[in-house]
Order: C-alpha cells, then sequence, then structure tokens
C-alpha cells in the first residue's frame, strides 16, 4: 500500500467522513475501527490514533455529519446582504427540503434516537449563526438584543422538532415552523412589550 501524506486533520475528516459511510451502510454493529481504516486505506493504528474506540469514532461521525449538513443553513443565517426574514425563510427551506446524503439510515424504523441525536448536533451548529443574524437584525435597528441567545435555541430546536422529524419534508410541519419563527421574530423586533 503506498503511503500518502496528509494533513491530520484532513486525515482525521476523511476518517470521519468514511465511518459515517460505513454506519449508514453497514450498521453500527457491522463497523470497527479496523474496518473504518481498512475503507480508508490507511492503517489501523492510525484510525486508533484519532478514536480511541468505536464509540468515540460514531459520535465524532455524528457530530462531524451535522456540521456538514448544517453548513448551508449557516450560511444563508450569514448572508448580511438579505434581511433576516428572507434568510430565515431560506434556512427553514433547505433544512426542511432533506436530500442529506444519510436521510434514510437516520431516518429509518428504530433509529429514533439517532435521527435525535443528529438533530441536537445539527442544532448546536445553527444556533451560534441564528444568535449572531439576531443580534445584527437588532443593531441595524438600534435595539438591544439582551434575549438574542436564547430565542436563537428556541428558534432552533423548535423549527428542528417541527420539520425534519420522521417522514420528512412534511410541507404542513415545515408550515407550522415557518408561522411560529415569524412570531418570534415579530416579539423579539418589538423589545418583548408583552412582558
Amino acid at each position: 500500500m503506498t503511503r500518502t501524506v496528509m494533513d491530520p486533520e484532513e486525515r482525521r475528516r476523511e476518517l470521519l467522513a468514511c465511518a459515517m459511510r460505513l454506519f449508514a451502510e453497514e450498521g453500527y454493529d457491522n463497523v470497527s475501527v479496523r474496518a473504518v481504516a481498512r475503507a480508508a486505506g490507511v492503517a489501523p493504528g492510525l484510525a486508533y490514533h484519532y478514536f480511541d474506540s468505536k464509540e468515540r469514532l460514531f459520535a465524532e461521525a455524528i457530530e462531524d455529519y451535522a456540521c456538514r449538513c448544517a453548513e448551508g443553513v449557516c450560511e444563508i443565517l450569514d448572508e448580511r446582504d438579505l434581511p433576516l426574514d428572507e434568510r430565515l425563510e431560506r434556512a427553514l427551506e433547505l433544512g426542511a427540503g432533506g436530500g442529506y446524503p444519510y436521510a434514510a439510515f437516520f431516518h429509518a424504523e428504530g433509529h429514533g434516537a439517532l435521527h435525535d441525536r443528529l438533530s441536537l448536533a445539527m442544532c448546536e451548529a445553527v444556533r451560534p449563526h441564528l444568535r449572531a443574524a439576531l443580534e445584527a437584525d437588532a443593531a441595524s435597528r438600534g435595539a438591544p438584543a439582551p434575549d438574542a441567545n436564547e430565542l436563537a435555541a428556541i428558534m432552533t430546536y423548535g423549527a428542528v422538532g417541527l420539520a425534519s422529524g420522521l417522514g420528512m419534508p412534511d410541507g404542513a410541519a415545515t408550515a407550522v415552523a415557518r408561522r411560529y419563527l415569524r412570531a418570534l421574530l415579530a416579539e423579539f423586533r418589538s423589545g418583548g412589550a408583552a412582558d
């Protein structure tokens, strides 16, 4: 086997992507760190250098996959040339639209806990971007944003809960998420006058 020298972080990402593919294709019980190393064309010792156990490899593979799935949503939220309302709309449409490489694996019967784990990891990836977008929106209006972090959490976890369940995409659930995101944004912009 010809040895290819690669940046350590690039090698780590390659192993995570390979692991996620194998876990999705073959199931957790049928994949080992050695199998991932073999599929990636590296020595098992190198794979163990990055991941000391199959459990850690799996956890990090899901985390990495969640970040990759959330990239498009984060890019939309970071786009400062669009109004926040439009960014939220686009982010919701992209997030609820499906098209993720291993969606069938995470939506398979009996994988509810894995789906929830992925959804939570995606929320954690998206939330800081939404918080920054809320803060920028408030600053553009000359308003404070003391609750931006909490609102970002409510909006992110709520939208994912409504718009990414089993059997997705579901237009009705996405419409409900859209309606409540608009209401929360309107309340945020009003300064919480109803307190």
